[in-house]
């Protein structure tokens, strides 16, 4: 797997360096990017690392989307980023890190559920995304064209393999449920809903996201292995949606499980010798 942005993107052609990219998308330099990193949408530092975190120091932390902190856990750094919603941010950072060192990137967020048996705080972790985004078709080599509108993407096998086992151990002692399966990733929130039957039944989905078919898309291309970790913010199917039908009850479980059980399954992951 090549490494760093296909020459066929024509940076060079308009005098665009790897430093020039990573400057203006991350608001640093490429080296002051970690080997490993995790990227989450909209989450701050303060909704989603755990007490157990040793340092957080911010390398880009501004109004606008992405912020860049580099993260010290276990005595080992990484680094956090939050891209903004949607395929188009978080597609264009995971381009920016092929600029940098970055080898690993864990993707968490939250997703709505498509099935009843999901529930507020539940974890998935995704075997493919079905790429519902326009973003992803720029991506191709040639003429403009959906190259990518629903077609699946998945994460790189052996990161993802490392990320289920802390996963699995993880959920399992905190008594959080863990999933496996499809996600439909969509470039909408407010038209969603008549589509949802068609995500479900047709594509095999369990849940529905925005971001996750551009990150694979995007890690395949530069050369960094990514997998992706989701929490269920909301279950459409038992008319507890983003706009209505949550309970204060429901978005305490999905705080509590997002910082206690969510960020250690990932910090750890990335902790892991097999990495080093």
């Amino acid at each position: 797997m090549s490494r760093g942005i296909p020459e066929y993107f024509a940076h060079k052609k308009y005098n665009i360096s790897p430093e020039d990219v990573t400057r203006l998308m991350l608001g640093c330099e490429p080296e002051d990017i970690s080997e490993k990193v995790i990227l989450t949408p909209i989450w701050s530092k303060d909704d989603f690392l755990a007490e157990s975190v040793d340092s957080v120091d911010a390398l880009c932390e501004r109004n606008l989307s992405p912020c860049v902190y580099t993260i010290t856990y276990k005595n080992q750094k990484m680094t956090l980023i939050r891209s903004g919603m949607g395929a188009p941010l978080a597609g264009d950072v995971v381009l920016t890190l092929g600029c940098t060192p970055c080898r690993y990137l864990i993707f968490t967020g939250s997703f709505g559920g498509l099935t009843a048996d999901l529930s507020i705080g539940d974890l998935l972790m995704i075997t493919e995304s079905i790429g519902g985004d326009g973003y992803s078709s720029y991506l191709k080599e040639g003429d403009l064209a959906p190259h990518a509108f629903l077609k699946p993407a998945g994460p790189d096998a052996k990161l993802n393999g490392l990320l289920e086992e802390h996963a699995t151990a993880l959920a399992a002692e905190s008594n959080v449920p863990l999933h496996q399966g499809r996600i439909f990733s969509s470039d909408t929130i407010v038209s969603q809903f008549f589509h949802l039957d068609e995500m479900r039944d047709k594509y095999g989905c369990s849940g529905i996201e925005m971001e996750t078919s551009a990150v694979f898309n995007c890690s395949r291309l530069v050369g960094i292995a990514s997998t992706a970790l989701l929490i269920v913010s909301d279950v459409i199917a038992t008319n507890k949606s983003l706009f209505s039908g949550r309970t204060e009850a429901d978005r305490w479980i999905y705080r509590t499980t997002r910082k206690s059980v969510l960020s250690r399954i990932i910090l750890d992951t990335l902790c892991d010798e097999w990495l080093d």
